[in-house]
């Protein structure tokens, strides 16, 4: 069986999270997804509207995933090593260090479409209201 792991804050779920997910699961039999927890979210520079349990419910609700795992802290091969993971996806660059322990895909992102566009385009639309 081969274990995928993918990560994300995922704050307002959207397509393209749904997207991700969907490829991710396709390199493999189980899906694991890290969710950012609110501490490091917040410490990434991040300020979730949804708290982490519900962010948590919300991923795991998608039927393409097989287990969601709060994280607090930083990547490390340890993690990885531990939860038996053969392929990591992300969307990020950064993550090059961790083929030392599994094959590392990068995907690219939507395009057009985030968690802050949507914040920002709802701001908008309140602010062209009022």
């Amino acid at each position: 069986m081969t274990r995928i792991l993918a990560h994300g804050t995922f704050d307002i779920i959207h397509y393209g999270h749904v997207k991700y997910l969907e490829k991710a699961k396709s390199f493999g039999d189980y899906l694991i997804v890290y969710v950012t927890s609110d501490k490091l979210a917040i410490k990434n520079g991040k300020n979730p509207f949804f708290n982490e349990d519900i962010r948590m419910k919300m991923i795991s609700s998608l039927k393409v995933v097989d287990e969601v795992i709060l994280r607090n802290t930083p990547f490390t091969p340890k993690m990885l090593k531990d939860l038996n993971v053969d392929i990591f996806v992300t969307t990020s660059n950064s993550f090059n260090y961790l083929n030392e322990v599994c094959k590392v895909i990068k995907l690219d992102r939507t395009k057009n479409i985030s968690s802050t566009d949507i914040k920002n385009h709802i701001l908008n639309e309140k602010n062209c209201k009022q």
